[in-house]
């Protein structure tokens, strides 16, 4: 299963360089991010290759994270053709 991090960043230089240089140590490619910005406030979703290296990553910095189901709680695989038409 696939799982989707969020986490703050810092407001300074290098907050990002500093969460992707430790999951680079460990191996861990991103295969997805979005990030979003307001004023001071920053928060990163992202979601790798290795969710288990992510967590010790993040857990490294002393970073708090957050983990969401990428599927957002929908199994392809048990969805009916009403859920693919949003019902």
């Amino acid at each position: 299963m696939s799982v989707w991090f969020t986490v703050q960043l810092d407001d300074k230089p290098g907050s990002l360089a500093r969460v992707a240089t430790a999951l680079a140590e460990r191996g861990v490619n991103i295969t997805g991010i979005v990030g979003v910005a307001e004023d001071t406030d920053g928060a990163l979703m992202l979601i790798t290759s290795d969710a288990a290296a992510t967590r010790a990553a993040f857990q490294s910095l002393g970073l708090a994270f957050e983990e969401h189901d990428a599927s957002g709680g929908m199994d392809p695989d048990r969805m009916s053709l009403s859920d693919l038409r949003g019902r």
